[in-house]
C-alpha cells in the first residue's frame, strides 16, 4: 500500500556539523524529531518502513539517511490510501507551539514545504500526531485509508 508517514526519532546526544548532503553542515540539539515522508513509489509503504528501520544506508538519497544513523527510531505513524499529506501535517506542525523547524529545506526539495523534519525537546504526546494526521483527513477522504502506529526499541 502507498501512503504517508510520519517517523518519531530520538537523538540522545548533541550533533555537530553533520553533513546533510549537498544542505550543508548542521548541529543537531538532542531531543525528538519528526520526519514527515510519502512513500508513493515502488514498494510503497513497506518497502519505505525497511529502509528507515535500517540505521545506515551504504548510499544516503534522501536527507534523513544522514541523520537516522545518528537517532533512535520509536516509532512511525503511517496513513495508507491515495492521498499525500505530507504538507498538510508539515503546516500542522509548523503550527504548533513547541515544534521548531531544525533545517530548512530539509527533506522538502519535491515540495513547497519549508521542511519536513521538525524538533522538539521533548517526546511529544501521543495526541500531537493524532491531531496533526486526523487534522488532515477530510470527511470526503476516501473510506479505504488505514492509519497504523508502528513502535519501536531502536537502541
Amino acid at each position: 500500500m502507498k501512503g504517508s508517514y510520519i517517523l518519531l526519532l530520538q537523538l540522545p546526544q548533541p550533533l555537530v556539523a553533520l553533513q546533510i548532503g549537498r544542505l550543508g553542515s548542521y548541529d543537531f540539539a538532542p531531543g525528538y524529531y519528526l520526519y514527515v515522508g510519502s512513500a508513493f513509489g515502488p514498494g510503497g509503504l513497506e518497502a519505505r518502513i525497511a529502509r528507515h528501520r535500517s540505521r545506515s544506508q551504504a548510499r544516503p538519497h534522501w536527507h534523513i539517511d544522514y541523520l537516522r544513523p545518528h537517532t533512535r527510531l520509536r516509532e512511525i505513524w503511517t496513513v495508507a490510501g491515495p492521498t499525500r499529506f505530507e504538507c498538510r501535517w508539515c503546516r500542522a506542525l509548523m503550527a504548533t507551539p513547541g515544534v521548531s523547524i531544525p533545517v530548512r529545506g530539509f527533506g522538502s526539495r519535491d515540495t513547497g514545504c519549508p521542511a519536513h523534519l521538525f524538533y522538539l525537546p521533548h517526546a511529544p504526546r501521543p495526541a500531537l500526531l493524532t491531531g496533526v494526521i486526523l487534522g488532515a483527513v477530510s470527511v470526503r477522504q476516501p473510506a479505504e485509508l488505514l492509519i497504523e502506529i508502528h513502535s519501536y526499541d531502536d537502541e
